[in-house]
């Protein structure tokens, strides 16, 4: 296996891994929420008369099934099971106090008890009526197996993908404020996992927080409040990460500016890549060069070590935030993945939005990573090779293909990030590039 061979295994590895730790967060929805989102895309029937008319979700899955052949319940089923929705409603409001004037009001509020059970597990109350319904009814009017486990999937599927349940506080959420959440405590946080109590709740706490100081909770700031929380958690998060690699940021940089004198070296052993004497001296004196100038050239490894699972937390933190889920700009909804918004909705402002925040960011990525390697060509274009070096030669090869597949990696990643990723993203891009630009001028100086 060649060298290239194994750089390119190393890298998709990397890659994979990074891909998929960033889905391994844990999901905040509690078992209420996922039963407030099933509720809210399939919220029962409206009965006028003897006429029973389903909302659109439920009406589509109705239509499948009939088109399947499943036995499909009876209008009288529906309606026997909206009363004992209401009357599992009634008896819980009149524990917690809950005063309401009209039906509606109480379904807004209980109306999800139908997909929940009394140990608070899903489906419990739906299969016990269901059960009772086949009695009173008789079977021909209730839902054989092909049916319920259909219509079970496709309301499962709502809650599945969905994880934006992270809320500091009770409240409405969701693109047209139709979900309801609770709130969400850092000890609830401590209860998903390690990673999500220190690093995940603390990111979204923040996004929702500095949200509501912008005005989130206002019709002309909504959206635009969440995009300035996101930028400002940014330069925060960024800013921090910044101070605790400050010292293996800096060694990165002085590399950078001994990229002449690494050439020299290079240039004086051109055949360190085939002959074992050779390669032994040139890494020792590359060492030698490093300790004279303070150097660890392994301090990158630390940086990594840190940047990590800052990434996944925040990853975790822009997907699950209530908050982001709220409100749009220019259509783009944060919390909808960028890949989603391009290939949904055709030339809608949306659209155009989440196109925008593609190329920006993807043109971003790469500039903040291709900015070391020019200044490092820029220093090195004096320097004088005693000899052409196809040790050199093939290190940079190598060094520039794991930097492209790597860059082509991130912008295939970021076809799946929530839109706020992709904007946290950006803005870091651009405090990456000014942070490169600012070393290397310090760095010049002290020179």
């Amino acid at each position: 296996m060649t060298n290239k061979t194994k750089g390119l295994l190393k890298v998709g590895a990397l890659g994979l891994f990074v891909f998929l730790m960033a889905g391994c967060t844990a999901n905040f929805c509690s078992e209420a929420d996922k039963a407030h989102i099933m509720y809210a895309y399939e919220n029962g029937v409206t009965v006028e008369g003897t006429t029973v008319t389903p909302n659109d979700n439920l009406k589509a899955i109705i239509d499948d099934s009939l088109a399947a052949g499943y036995q499909v319940p009876s209008d009288e089923f529906w309606v026997r099971l909206d009363e004992k929705v209401v009357d599992k409603a009634t008896e819980r409001a009149v524990v917690e106090s809950f005063t309401y004037t009209t039906e509606e009001q109480l379904l807004e509020k209980y109306g999800y008890l139908k997909f929940l059970g009394n140990d608070d597990t899903l489906w419990g109350y739906w299969d016990t009526w269901t059960n009772e319904l086949k009695f009173e009814l008789g079977a021909e009017n209730a839902p054989d197996t092909d049916f319920t486990a259909a219509y079970k999937k496709a309301i499962n599927t709502v809650y599945t993908n969905f994880r934006a349940c992270i809320a500091l506080s009770d409240g409405y959420y969701g693109p047209d404020d139709n979900y309801f959440f609770t709130g969400k405590t850092w000890g609830d946080a401590f209860d998903k996992g390690l990673i999500e109590g220190l690093l995940v709740y603390p990111v979204a706490w923040l996004v929702d927080s500095l949200s509501v100081v912008f005005g989130s909770n206002t019709a002309a700031m909504a959206g635009w409040a969440q995009l300035l929380a996101i930028l400002v958690t940014t330069v925060i998060v960024r800013g921090l990460l910044m101070a605790l690699t400050f010292k293996s940021t800096l060694g990165t940089q002085k590399m950078t500016m001994l990229k002449p004198e690494l050439d020299k070296l290079q240039a004086k052993y051109p055949n360190s890549n085939t002959n074992q004497n050779d390669k032994q001296r040139l890494a020792q004196e590359q060492m030698e060069l490093y300790k004279k100038n303070g150097i660890n050239p392994f301090s990158q490894i630390l940086v990594m070590l840190f940047q990590f699972p800052i990434f996944i937390a925040v990853w975790g933190a822009m997907t699950g935030s209530a908050v982001l889920a709220t409100g749009s700009v220019f259509g783009l909804n944060l919390n909808a993945s960028v890949g989603n918004s391009m290939i949904s909705n055709f030339f809608s402002p949306g659209w155009w939005t989440a196109v925008v925040l593609f190329v920006v960011m993807a043109v971003s990525q790469f500039v903040s990573m291709k900015l070391p390697t020019w200044l490092q060509k820029k220093a090195s274009k004096n320097v004088a090779h005693l000899a052409k070096n196809p040790a050199a030669d093939s290190q940079q090869k190598q060094m520039n293909m794991i930097s492209n597949v790597m860059l082509i990696m991130i912008i295939v990643m970021g076809f799946s990030l929530p839109s706020a990723m992709g904007v946290y993203w950006f803005i870091g891009a651009l405090i990456s590039m000014a942070q490169t630009l600012i070393t290397k001028k310090v760095m010049a100086r002290k020179k």
